[in-house]
């Protein structure tokens, strides 16, 4: 039995595909297969088609063009898309965004993929949507350019200096759809408390996390504390 078990292990390394890199050879097309290494061989990547394994974008420079309906770049759930000092913009008008597959939800469950912007990336999409748990470090920001429902049964993670920008969502659209959606450091996001709202011109805004006041408070009494120690 356990030589049966070594084998099938043996087999299963192989048949299992290795992680997802962008190159960048063809140019900007996030949709474009040509422009990674690691997919599996055959596999033609598209619209709406799912990897199935971690994508990784390395100080990368993507478009997510326009494409015939909406649609959206598509990871698997359980797997991992990590902007690492990259920046992604919506092209030739595009209504386009990146999500799980269908049948994917946040907070319910199943989950879908999820989604790091890291080390100074920006992202910019029209949406996210099934299933997709977006993590934002404080050195990057994202824009999303949609209306109505742009965090689509799906959640937003912010650290302390990260910004989340919507193009058609008021303040009050946010509070009323999107609010109950986003964490700050992993914890209920409360305006004034861990996060900042502005207006985004007539039709947009933007949440800025901030650190908690007891955070503040308690640097405050250490440096207090430090220097009645030097006064001794």
């Amino acid at each position: 039995m356990i030589k049966y078990i070594a084998t099938f292990l043996f087999l299963s390394s192989f048949l299992s595909n290795g992680a997802v890199i962008w190159t960048g050879n063809a140019g900007t097309d996030i949709f474009d297969g040509a422009n990674y290494s690691g997919l599996a061989n055959g596999f033609v990547l598209g619209p709406n088609v799912t990897v199935e394994d971690d994508v990784t974008y390395n100080n990368a420079t993507v478009s997510i063009p326009q494409v015939s309906a909406q649609q959206r770049f598509q990871v698997a759930s359980g797997f991992t898309m990590t902007l690492n000092g990259s920046n992604f913009t919506l092209s030739g008008g595009s209504n386009d965004g990146i999500g799980g597959v269908p049948g994917s939800k946040l907070p319910a469950g199943p989950a879908g993929p999820t989604l790091n912007i890291i080390n100074g990336s920006s992202l910019e999409a029209f949406f996210i949507v099934n299933g997709v748990q977006m993590n934002v470090d404080g050195t990057s920001s994202v824009t999303l350019g949609g209306a109505g429902n742009p965090v689509n049964i799906s959640s937003i993670n912010l650290d302390t200096g990260a910004t989340l920008s919507f193009t058609r969502e008021t303040i009050a659209q946010f509070n009323t759809e999107h609010l109950s959606k986003i964490t700050i450091n992993g914890t209920a996001a409360q305006e004034g408390l861990n996060f900042t709202i502005d207006a985004l011109g007539a039709a947009g805004s933007t949440i800025t996390a901030i650190p908690e006041p007891s955070v503040g408070l308690f640097g405050a009494i250490g440096c207090v504390v430090l220097l009645l120690r030097r006064r001794r």
